[in-house]
């Protein structure tokens, strides 16, 4: 029999509830109450709670409910800055209202994505010198003026710098080079003030956050919490990777060198500071320039296992660790003259420490590092820059430990979590198998709201002209949508490959077709032009494959160019099945499949987000047909009408094509 508690979350979403009052034509959702009263048995016993929620189900007040009502500290964490901003600036504030609570929120994401006062200070005293190209002082200066009337100092909010502009690490800081309590701009630091908020909400209610934050700022926070909520949560899998991953980036080892230069000169004239950057900088291009050369490749990812030539590296690195030992030695003389000193001297500590194991590494000898279970060593190759990897194949029994640590209920939410309704493959990555499943289907009536378009005659996925082929046979449904597209790429180069061949037809037959495109301008900008302006077309990678929601005529067709299986080659991927092959399983089944699943579900999804929505939806990947694990896939996926047929699928698109109410 529910509990009172219980009763009383679920009288929160009744057809007479506090939630029907300030919500226009509000009709009570068995799922959502569902989903609701499981998180409030959830808080009352204890226990963890894995929900698969599908799109419309209403899953943030159905946490969000339980928690208020618990009058509990709560630890919100989402895998992507758009979902926060709209639990903090919509969904909680309209909740609060409906509740008739007063709650204190706040909202912290991570460093890199709030200006550093002091490096962009420096930044603009060496414009010359950090920005590496006319365009990159341009946004410096942007950045500048920005800075100077912002009050969060958030990245996000400017949206005429895009989101891969070479400046951005050089005017924001990271756990290893900020100076903390010796910074002169401390007490007005954008991090800082941020972290104070969080802290503040901590004595009250809701504490929002983003999962990839580093530098312990969830796990000190972790203890204060009664309740942690990890919404998205199916990109914990890959967020986790990159956390519990230790990382050589030659390009961090350039900057700090730079940092040496910029303070080292203000204390000892005498050293030839610049000579030594030099000679770092030069380390650094030979070891880029010589794995080049090896690999007859600029841009490649591999396991050193499988790197045959890796002792060809060696001196390389010796050279490498020569310099910065030589850095380290003029740093560590003058580490008291000043905060910033210090701070190099820990940093050169740190890096010295990472070269000379990578050293080790590509030399062939065993070398142990403080993690847990197996690990491995791979890295990947940039046209200008190399990153070293060390990533642990398994990452369960530290997420554990972390749950151990704050020992309180979690609940992991996310609208695909589940493979053909099967958790297994997420709640072993995370740990969680002692945690209760539930999964409740979408309210929307997918299969008079939209069509699943499969088509029968494109060549393979790995042929060359593929995404050609692609480009030419979406271009007839995006000339009749008039846009109001959104093709999601399974690679940039396909993005670029098929945002191309759209600009090409667009322009020789006359039509006035606004094609935006990934990296172009930020993902912010590129969502507002998107909603704001006719005919047009957004062509991305893994960007927006999920966290984006556009409801209305704005969005009618979604087309995938392929199933999103794990790229073969990525050395993490074969590491995992290796340990599983080891093991007697099927790593295509156990790992290749689910992923699959859960991401063209997320891409898929992007498609109806409202009881009104209508579109259709093209598969340009015919394996889904005549491939055995095609049902499995296709089952998973929301039940469109579905058909192989041009025609249908166009009279279909035609009839969607009048603006919705």
């Amino acid at each position: 029999m529910p509990s009172e508690f219980v009763k009383e979350v679920a009288d929160v979403f009744a057809k007479d509830g506090p939630l029907s009052k300030v919500t226009a034509n509000y009709t009570p959702r068995p799922s959502q109450i569902e989903f609701a009263t499981s998180v409030a048995e959830a808080l009352e016993q204890g226990k963890s709670l894995v929900a698969e929620a599908g799109t419309g189900t209403g899953k943030t007040f159905a946490y969000l409910v339980p928690a208020l009502l618990k009058d509990q500290k709560v630890l919100i964490s989402t895998a992507g800055k758009t979902l926060q901003d709209q639990l903090f600036t919509k969904d909680i504030p309209a909740l609060l209202k409906a509740l008739g609570m007063g709650c204190r929120v706040a909202l912290l994401k991570g460093r890199s994505n709030y200006i550093c006062k002091q490096r962009l200070e420096h930044a603009l005293q060496e414009d010359s010198y950090v920005a590496k190209s006319r365009e990159e002082v341009v946004h410096l200066h942007r950045i500048k003026k920005f800075a100077g009337q912002s009050v969060t100092g958030e990245r996000g909010d400017i949206t005429d710098v895009p989101e891969n502009s070479g400046i951005w690490p050089e005017v924001t800081s990271t756990g290893e080079n900020c100076l903390g309590a010796n910074c002169d701009h401390y007490n007005d630091c954008f991090v800082m003030q941020a972290r104070e908020k969080a802290k503040e909400a901590i004595n009250h209610h809701l504490f929002l956050a983003d999962i990839s934050l580093k530098d312990n700022q969830i796990t000190d926070f972790l203890p204060e919490f009664d309740l942690v909520v990890l919404d998205e949560a199916h990109q914990l899998t890959n967020i986790a990777t990159n956390f519990f991953s230790q990382t050589l980036n030659l390009y961090d080892v350039r900057n700090l060198a730079a940092d040496a230069v910029s303070q080292g000169y203000g204390v000892n004239k005498q050293i030839d500071w610049n000579g030594i950057y030099k000679t770092i900088s030069n380390a650094c291009d030979d070891l880029i320039s010589t794995t080049h050369n090896i690999l007859n490749s600029k841009d490649k990812q591999l396991a050193v296992a499988k790197f045959k030539d890796k002792h060809l590296l060696v001196e390389p690195f010796k050279k490498l660790l020569n310099a910065v030992e030589k850095l380290s030695n003029a740093v560590h003389v003058h580490k008291e003259a000043s905060p910033e000193m210090t701070k190099l001297d820990e940093r050169c500590t740190e890096a010295l420490d990472l070269i000379e194991y990578w050293r080790d590494v590509f030399n062939g000898k065993a070398v142990s590092r403080s993690m847990k279970g197996p690990l491995l060593d791979w890295f990947t190759v940039k046209p200008k820059n190399i990153f070293f990897n060390t990533t642990p194949l398994s990452y369960a029994e530290m997420l554990k430990s972390a749950r151990e640590v704050q020992g309180k209920p979690w609940v992991l939410t996310s609208a695909t979590l589940a493979a053909n309704g099967d958790f297994k493959h997420f709640v072993d990555q995370v740990g969680l198998e002692d945690a209760e499943t539930k999964s409740w289907e979408s309210p929307f009536d997918f299969k008079a709201q939209g069509m699943l378009y499969i088509t029968e005659d494109l060549p393979i996925p790995s042929a060359p002209n593929f995404s050609d082929e692609v480009a030419k046979r979406i271009w007839p449904f995006i000339k009749k949508n008039k846009g109001r597209a959104f093709v999601l790429c399974t690679t940039l180069r396909a993005m670029e490959v098929i945002s191309e061949a759209l600009r090409y037809f667009a322009e020789t037959e006359g039509v006035s077709m606004n094609i935006l495109v990934q990296n172009e301008q930020s993902k912010q900008e590129l969502l507002r032009r998107f909603r704001s302006e006719e005919n047009s077309v957004l062509v991305g990678s893994m960007s927006f494959w999920e966290g984006v929601d556009i409801k209305g005529d704005a969005l009618s067709l979604v087309v995938i160019d392929k199933i999103p299986f794990p790229p073969p080659d990525d050395p993490v991927f074969e590491g995992r099945s290796k340990e599983l092959e080891a093991e007697g399983k099927s790593s295509f089944n156990e790992i290749s499949i689910p992923e699959a699943i859960m991401l063209l579900k997320q891409g898929a999804g992007r498609l109806i987000r409202d009881e009104k929505d209508e579109g259709l939806l093209i598969l340009c990947d015919n394996r889904l047909l005549s491939k055995g694990y095609g049902t499995k896939i296709w089952k998973s996926l929301p039940d469109f009408a579905r058909t192989k047929v041009f025609d249908t699928a166009m009279n279909f698109l035609e009839r969607c094509q009048e603006p919705r109410g």
